[in-house]
């Protein structure tokens, strides 16, 4: 199938891979699918979530693990129990903010995606770990890993 992107154009997209929101996102109810789109670079951890259905709509996002490798977020099990899926199957993905100056990049870590690959299902939740917040620096983060790990 295709879909109309501002960022990408037209996209050729396999209907096995659309994501479905149940509940949307955290300001955005209406929009159900998503896509990920994988950026042509180097890193993996970053993509693109792409709304099927407004070309307008798509953020930026990571896999938090990769780049906070101490993240552990604490989920309700009510929240997870729609997935129908165990959590060691889950995959977590963080929206994050770019802003003029890509040095000042944060992360979402308060509100991560959580996406169930097998059901193609997900849905955004509010951690109960009371150190994650909404802005977490990402340059700082990526400094610092790369400093520990040589």
């Amino acid at each position: 199938m295709q879909i109309e992107t501002k960022r990408f154009g037209t996209l050729e997209v396999d209907p096995g891979n659309v994501l479905t929101f149940p509940e949307g996102l955290i300001g955005f109810p209406d929009y159900h699918e998503f896509v990920v789109v994988d950026f042509k670079v180097k890193d993996e951890c970053v993509r693109w979530l792409q709304a099927v259905s407004e070309p307008a709509l798509g953020f930026v996002t990571l896999d938090p693990k990769a780049v906070f490798p101490d993240y552990d977020p604490e989920v309700c099990a009510k929240d997870l129990s729609s997935l129908d899926s165990s959590p060691d199957d889950m995959m977590l993905l963080s929206v994050v903010t770019v802003p003029k100056d890509i040095r000042k990049m944060t992360a979402n870590l308060q509100a991560p995606l959580v996406i169930s690959p097998k059901k193609r299902v997900g849905r955004q939740v509010i951690v109960t770990s009371p150190e994650y917040t909404t802005k977490h620096y990402v340059f700082s983060a990526v400094s610092s890993l790369s400093q520990r790990t040589g």
